[in-house]
């Protein structure tokens, strides 16, 4: 059975297309186990570790696989962004990102940043010690700048291809935001409170020529990870130069009647956020 461990749908393993009936449906993408399973097959004589959200569910299981990775009881170490991240291992001489460039078809503006900050983190576990380090990376885009910088680690290239872009379409450093989050456990409940708050921003905004002039609305449009458990979710942005303007504009809403009037709906606000989804 595949399960979406975020929203929890299901579908059987013997599923078929939902289009045309056929069951040659082909899987795509490699996760931790699937990897760990072709290098058991491709490497049989190696000791081999998996660190992912599964294998560490357990108390003290990331610690204990940590410390065998700085005992060099193991050959090879297949993980995710946890692997990446504040680790010294000396004798970690190769490392290989699988589908380096994903993150980067994220629906968020911060996408390319967090994928130059990942692959450089990750880039920096291979040849800590004395034995230099390899890195390789698998990407349908080699020649996007975020991984040519990535590559290089470069870090004052990407700033220099990454700020125009911001700058372009208003989005920080250059302005401030904030995402404006609705969710509950009706779907259709969920909408039309999104497009409500969005029709009370856009009046205040506009009552203002100041604030109409300054103040950018974008949505609502539902959340890329539109349900989480039981939750359906929307969200819309608000952007302005100005902190002052979508600071009040934000208070207006919360303070606005027609939002406080279902219960069950959940208004919640991210001042600044990192992301989007």
């Amino acid at each position: 059975i595949y399960k979406c461990h975020l929203c929890g749908f299901c579908l059987p393993e013997s599923m078929a297309c939902p289009a045309c009936g056929k069951k040659a449906v082909k899987n795509f993408g490699f996760g931790t186990e699937k990897i760990e399973t072709l290098l058991k097959t491709m490497f049989p004589d190696a000791r081999l570790a998996r660190m992912d959200q599964d294998s560490t569910a357990r108390k003290g299981s990331a610690l204990a696989l940590l410390k065998s990775i700085r005992n060099r009881t193991v050959d090879l170490i297949v993980g995710t962004q946890m692997l990446a991240k504040g680790h010294d291992f000396p004798a970690i001489t190769l490392v290989g990102v699988i589908c380096a460039d994903l993150s980067m078809n994220l629906p968020d503006f911060r996408a390319g940043e967090r994928t130059f900050q990942l692959l450089a983190q990750v880039s920096g576990r291979a040849g800590r010690g004395d034995v230099p380090g390899t890195v390789i990376m698998q990407t349908y885009n080699p020649d996007h700048f975020t991984i040519e910088a990535a590559r290089r680690q470069d870090v004052t290239a990407f700033y220099n291809r990454e700020i125009p872009f911001r700058k372009a379409l208003k989005y920080p450093p250059f302005t401030r935001m904030i995402l404006v989050k609705v969710s509950g456990l009706k779907k259709d409940a969920v909408a039309q409170a999104a497009m409500d708050a969005a029709a009370i921003l856009t009046q205040i905004k506009e009552a203002s020529p100041e604030t109409a002039a300054e103040v950018d609305i974008l949505g609502p449009i539902e959340a890329p990870i539109p349900r989480i458990s039981s939750r359906f979710r929307w969200q819309l942005v608000i952007k302005s130069p100005s902190f002052h303007q979508i600071s009040a504009l934000v208070q207006a809403l919360q303070n606005h009647p027609d939002m406080n009037r279902n219960r069950a709906i959940s208004l919640g606000i991210d001042v600044d956020p990192y992301s989007l989804m």
